[in-house]
């Protein structure tokens, strides 16, 4: 008689390490971080606990390692984006859908980094991360409306307020991330000009 049960695939450590960082984000994402275990993803993985502890010691340490791996990828992507930006608009969209993606339904990134004690390994990194977008968004305000830098810097302080606010908003009310983010970029845009065209109206009265 033919044996048609089909043959577990060996995997690489790499490959096995991805694969269970995979089930957890899928978890996670779906389930929550509050009841994720490390039996619980052994099951999802349908391989040993023995197994899972082998690659991670413990729960905190596999949230860790998601976490890194999920900001790295994050920060490639925003990387990616900039590099392709061809307008000032297209510099707004970037730094809008950078905050969304923190709170985008579904994924794991805005749940780990909420996190205190997973989110301590990629902390020093967040705030250099916000140190670097703010600067090269005030430099490109500056440049772009021919502003001063106190002037650029309340806009994109401003601006990051609005686009916060709009993620978050998206967010817990599961809102197209798309659609959410044009309005956002719109808003934002339509207020900047706006308050550069009275800036400009002050000068021309004084």
């Amino acid at each position: 008689m033919t044996d048609t049960k089909p043959k577990r695939i060996r995997l690489s450590p790499e490959a096995r390490q991805e694969h269970l960082l995979d089930c957890s984000a899928e978890m996670i994402a779906t389930d929550g971080i509050a009841g994720f275990t490390m039996e619980g993803l052994a099951k999802r993985a349908n391989v040993s606990a023995p197994l899972v502890y082998n690659y991670f010691p413990n729960r905190i340490e596999l949230l860790q390692t998601l976490l890194k791996r999920e900001f790295a990828r994050f920060n490639r992507r925003t990387a990616n984006d900039a590099e392709q930006a061809t307008s000032f608009e297209d510099i707004v969209r970037v730094a809008v859908r950078s905050n969304f993606e923190h709170y985008a339904p579904g994924t794991v990134l805005p749940i780990l980094i909420t996190q205190p004690e997973i989110a301590s390994v990629v902390q020093n990194r967040l705030v250099q991360n916000s140190r670097q977008a703010a600067s090269y968004l005030i430099e490109k305000v500056s440049e772009h409306y021919r502003l001063d830098e106190d002037t650029a810097r309340l806009i994109v302080q401003l601006s990051s307020g609005a686009a916060w606010s709009a993620a978050e908003l998206a967010g817990k009310r599961g809102l197209s991330m798309d659609e959410t983010v044009e309005l956002t970029v719109n808003y934002i845009i339509a207020g900047i000009e706006t308050l550069v065209a009275g800036k400009k109206n002050e000068r021309q009265f004084k």
